[in-house]
């Protein structure tokens, strides 16, 4: 009994060392993964701050005019498009400027129109001042302020026309239509 009891004994005592070696082996494992990876780990950090990168050996025989050829075809490619792009801001930009200067006209405009209503009310006070039996020296300051409410008008209708594009069309007698 005592043989069979110690046999018992020395298969658990068997049994409990090879557990204890798996165990140790596998956390020898376990440390070597991480050592591992902290060892990859703080390469790849190193390697983003080294500059320049280094190649590694090509093995086999690089075609250096096609890559060549290749690369200058793509930056031409690229300078073609970035003229592309180059060309069509500057026709936005002409396009804003043409913008700019119509509302800089209409502003011109609207500045005359406005000294025009300023004229207007002192033709029409002089032709109600205006009697019948004085009627020829009451014309003479009619006339006067007449003459500068159709220079204003006319300015503003040569100043429309010419934005229109027919500037030279007009003839310098004719009369502003509102």
């Amino acid at each position: 009994m005592n043989f069979i009891f110690g046999v018992i004994l020395l298969a658990m005592f068997i049994l409990a060392l090879r557990v204890i070696w798996a165990t140790a082996l596998q956390l020898l494992n376990a440390l070597k993964h991480a050592v591992q990876t902290l060892h990859r780990y703080r390469a790849q950090r190193l390697a983003r701050h080294r500059l320049p990168i280094i190649m590694p050996s090509i093995r086999h025989e690089m075609d250096w005019l096609a890559i060549s050829d290749s690369v200058r075809q793509e930056i031409q490619s690229r300078n073609r498009e970035s003229n592309r792009e180059l060309d069509s801001l500057e026709l936005q930009y002409q396009a804003k400027q043409k913008t700019i200067k119509l509302y800089e006209a209409d502003i011109e405009i609207a500045k005359l129109e406005r000294e025009l209503l300023k004229i207007k009310p002192t033709i029409v006070l002089a032709e109600s001042e205006v009697k019948p039996r004085r009627r020829s020296k009451k014309v003479g300051e009619s006339v006067l302020v007449d003459e500068k409410s159709t220079k204003t008008a006319q300015q503003v209708f040569q100043l429309r026309e010419a934005l229109k594009g027919n500037a030279n069309a007009l003839p310098i007698n004719q009369q502003a239509r509102h």
